[in-house]
């Protein structure tokens, strides 16, 4: 059986959002780190210097209510700054995305409330079909070998240098939560909204075992009532299997561990 359609199907899709879960992943950690790791570049990523104007703020140093950068000056800034986040160089593909920063923050709310952010990242769907297998026992199995296509997502993200995303972060979350406030509910912080992202990563159990799967009509739902009842944006990350998970959940860790290092100096 093959396919697109039940809860394995919105997984599939939900691969989609992989770029922006390498921002989650990287920067989820501390509720205020996440966005790194989806703007981490790969070294052969040209540097892009943006000519700024004698007496001009740069695009970071702007009055708190002076208008927004031009998109063009973000993307630019972070494809700099990442650029070295990574040696791998499909991460370098991904930054020619056009405003990052806005994907970023929409992935993070969509991973914050359960939901799948793959329209914000759809440029990162996978090759290849969903996959099932019988056993003689008649049981329908996922298979292991559809995890195989997020293993370029799980080494992005296990390769970023976690100081750089911090560095980064650091740098341009202010800009990141003027953006957040133009869709966000009243009273709603990008750290806040960070956090739940991030208590939804590592919620995701590691499962090496067999993952069941049972048909519901053309669909396929999770024989296993408690993974079933995962968010959606929660089956996206089991979707991408073992070794990959642990890739994303490592690297939140670390992440985090390094953001709360740099708030408890003095």
């Amino acid at each position: 059986m093959d396919n697109d359609g039940g809860a394995m199907v919105k997984l599939e899709r939900g691969a989609l959002w992989g770029w922006g879960l390498v921002i989650l992943v990287a920067a989820v950690l501390a509720g205020a780190g996440v966005w790194h790791g989806l703007l981490h570049g790969a070294p052969d990523t040209p540097t892009v210097v943006v000519a700024q104007a004698p007496g001009v703020p740069s695009v970071v140093d702007r009055a708190p209510d002076a208008p927004l950068p031009p998109t063009a000056e973000v993307d630019a800034l972070l494809r700099s700054r990442l650029s070295g986040a990574s040696s791998m160089s499909q991460f370098g593909a991904w930054l020619r995305e056009a405003d990052l920063l806005r994907r970023f923050v929409a992935v993070v709310s969509n991973m914050a409330s359960g939901e799948s952010p793959r329209a914000v990242v759809a440029f990162l769907a996978p090759s290849g079909d969903f996959q099932v297998s019988s056993t003689r026992e008649g049981r329908t199995l996922v298979g292991k070998k559809g995890y195989t296509r997020y293993d370029t997502l799980g080494r992005v993200v296990g390769s970023l240098d976690s100081t750089v995303l911090v560095d980064t972060w650091r740098e341009v979350h202010r800009l990141a939560e003027r953006l957040h406030q133009e869709s966000a509910p009243p009273g709603s912080s990008l750290e806040a909204t960070l956090r739940r992202a991030f208590e939804q990563v590592l919620a995701v159990p590691v499962l090496d075992g067999d993952v069941e799967v049972v048909a519901k009509g053309a669909l396929h739902v999770y024989a296993d009532p408690a993974l079933e009842a995962l968010t959606p944006a929660q089956k996206h990350l089991l979707r991408m299997g073992p070794t990959n998970l642990r890739h994303i959940q490592g690297k939140v860790r670390e992440v985090s561990q390094k953001l709360n290092q740099q708030a408890s100096r003095p």
